[in-house]
């Protein structure tokens, strides 16, 4: 009988260790999601979609390497890929996040690599962290960093 309340005992405790460590919440679910639909939008070259993904508000903001360095508010941030990134240099976007964590219930922090890949073998790789924010249930970047 004690044989049998200790493998019992043992088997609750590795059930629930395996669904601690393997379930994900649905917030960081749906920021996954939020990652997938950034790669599909960019990768058809639909940059207003993509700029879409971004919170909206003059407090939404992107760090990037050279010139200034940051651009504030959604329409800048537009203005700012329409300039730099037109359609034919978009090539193909791939996001692997390395960490997302919870900051509160409406900001999670999320880091990871990217990768933008061309028809002529040649790819540009980083990094990129920022904060996204959930504002009427839905999930936006809200402070994005990237870097090569």
């Amino acid at each position: 009988m004690n044989f049998l309340l200790r493998s019992l005992l043992l088997l609750a405790i590795l059930f629930c260790t395996h669904t601690i460590v393997f379930a994900q919440s649905k917030d960081v679910k749906d920021i996954i999601a939020l990652m997938r639909t950034e790669e599909e939008v960019w990768n058809r070259g639909d940059i207003d979609a993509y700029v879409d993904l971004y919170a909206p508000g003059d407090s939404t903001r992107m760090i990037y390497n050279g010139g200034t360095g940051i651009t504030r508010g959604k329409d800048s941030i537009l203005a700012f890929y329409k300039r730099y990134w037109p359609k034919e240099k978009m090539g193909h976007l791939t996001l692997q996040h390395d960490g997302i964590e919870k900051i509160s219930d409406k900001f999670y922090y999320v880091s990871g690599f990217f990768t933008v890949s061309y028809p002529s073998g040649k790819a540009v790789k980083g990094r990129f962290s920022g904060l996204v924010k959930k504002i009427k249930g839905r999930w936006y970047l809200y402070t994005d960093h990237s870097g090569s």
